[in-house]
């Protein structure tokens, strides 16, 4: 093995991760608002399952320029979601950024868009094409009933390290549920991160450093 790629692997410490990498910026706001939730639930006497869906990313440079990712645009997670909101239960979705949420996954992400639904009446009516409206109706109804009972509520990540930081602070705060909680990990994760404190600041330096090697 060449020297400059010197095997400095060991066993993975979850310790030792969270004692070395930053959180996410708005990590105590995103656990307060799950908190609330938690608890509101709690006193409702009703299943709450964290739903996670759609892929990670890991940045190669702490000004990212470049960075590995996937290709999941989170159809299971945001399919199961739903599932689970009609089976009665609260729904923690954490997903990816951009990636499919339940109920508007059925317009985004597809080749029926949802323009495609709607035709102009005059200049300023809209209207909903005839054949298009029982689904419409069925999908509305039901994303209008979960935000009446408040059983849904989202939040995202980008790189594994943020899904990493807000899994773990959500499982503590499922903890008070005991066995009315429940995890349903659909996110595409990637099994490896590269830690901070081997980041270069910038590509171009990276870069750089190794032309004048040779």
């Amino acid at each position: 093995m060449p020297a400059d790629f010197e095997d400095t692997s060991e066993p993975f410490s979850a310790e030792r991760y969270f004692a070395t990498q930053p959180p996410p910026p708005t990590l105590e706001e995103d656990v307060g608002a799950v908190r609330e939730f938690v608890q509101r639930h709690l006193r409702a006497k009703r299943k709450v399952v964290l739903v996670t869906s759609g892929g990670t990313t890991v940045p190669l440079e702490l000004n990212v320029v470049r960075f590995l990712d996937n290709f999941s645009a989170g159809t299971r997670g945001a399919t199961s979601a739903e599932y689970f909101l009609k089976a009665g239960y609260a729904v923690i979705f954490m997903h990816r950024q951009f990636s499919l949420q339940p109920f508007s996954r059925h317009y985004s992400h597809t080749t029926h868009p949802f323009l495609d639904f709607l035709d102009k009446t005059d200049h300023t009516g809209i209207t909903v094409k005839e054949s298009e409206r029982p689904q419409l109706l069925q999908v509305l109804t039901a994303y209008k009933e979960v935000h009446r009972l408040g059983t849904l509520h989202t939040l995202h990540f980008v790189t594994v390290n943020d899904y990493l930081w807000l899994l773990r602070a959500i499982s503590q705060e499922l903890y008070v549920l005991g066995r009315d909680a429940m995890f349903y990990l659909a996110a595409a994760v990637s099994d490896f991160f590269l830690p901070r404190q081997k980041m270069v600041r910038h590509a171009v330096s990276y870069c750089s450093y190794r032309m004048m090697r040779f």
